[in-house]
């Protein structure tokens, strides 16, 4: 795809998420889209098929996003405290956005009635971030850094901890939530009961 091809998806994918959370899935048209974004509906067709495959196009893009922070990490951030801290931070912001919230918001709402795009956004977002996590779970404990017997467990509890009630409650407006702006401390914390309940290396220990 060409640098213009490109940018042209790209808007398309920022118009389709601002109208897919105003509106939600049901009620967007492609006309609206096409309406923010510009462009034509044979090029919306031609990049993501129909408005299921737009939807998740969204879904991916807030996943990649993600992913490349992380790709992004410092060369000196190795070891499983540093790795884990890193991961962590950039997690729980992402997941307390705005839009994350909104688009979580959408999926509950209407996945009883479309549970293929429910499918979709688990597959696209949560089940690929837990994927890439239990993969680095997995050569921790190769490398003896950590001891991980089951990765996709831990995976599954590290993501338990970081998020504590801090989605929860922010996706329901819950009192409180405006004390949680400190999402390095908690996301450090949780890092520390995670390494001690997995048994880091001594040297990566709390002290």
């Amino acid at each position: 795809m060409t640098a213009r091809g490109q940018a042209r998806r790209l808007a398309m994918i920022d118009a389709a998420k601002a109208v897919f959370i105003e509106n939600g899935y049901e009620r967007t048209t492609l006309d609206m889209v096409i309406a923010r974004a510009g462009g034509s509906r044979r090029t919306l067709y031609e990049c993501f098929g129909d408005k299921a495959g737009l939807f998740r196009a969204v879904v991916e893009e807030n996943t990649e996003t993600l992913l490349s922070t992380l790709a992004d990490m410092p060369r000196e951030l190795r070891t499983p405290r540093d790795v884990l801290s890193h991961y962590a931070k950039a997690y729980l912001d992402m997941v307390l956005s705005r839009d994350a919230l909104a688009l979580f918001r959408l999926m509950v709402a209407e996945s009883p009635k479309f549970p293929e795009l429910g499918e979709a956004f688990y597959q696209a977002g949560p089940l690929r971030l837990r994927n890439h996590l239990t993969e680095y779970l997995r050569r921790a404990h190769d490398a003896g850094q950590m001891q991980v017997p089951d990765a996709l467990l831990a995976a599954r509890h590290f993501f338990g901890l970081i998020k504590s009630d801090h989605q929860m409650s922010a996706l329901l407006c819950a009192s409180g939530t405006e004390n949680q702006t400190d999402t390095g401390a908690h996301a450090r914390a949780a890092v520390d009961v995670f390494l001690r309940g997995y048994r880091a290396t001594v040297r990566d220990q709390v002290t």
